[in-house]
């Protein structure tokens, strides 16, 4: 059973590294038409605001997704 679990958990893990991977550059366009001042004025302002917010937020969570799986499957590889 705990081998099944593990290969579960690495499975997992490689899916959860998987679509970090893919989706991680999701809002790079945006931000990088915002750097070139492809919306100009106070509410292209706040938006170049947000979608930088937002892109560090995305970055932040799937950092986080993929570093608990990786906790998740070596605790699974300490258990007897």
């Amino acid at each position: 059973m705990a081998d099944l679990d593990r290969e579960a958990m690495r499975a997992a893990a490689e899916r959860i590294q998987r679509l970090s991977d893919e989706h991680w550059w999701a809002l790079t366009p945006s931000c990088r038409l915002m750097e070139d001042d492809a919306w100009v004025g106070p509410a292209g302002a706040r938006f170049g605001t947000q979608i930088h917010t937002d892109q560090r937020e995305l970055w932040a969570m799937l950092t986080e997704a993929v570093h608990s799986a990786n906790r998740k499957l070596a605790s699974l590889r300490d258990t007897p």
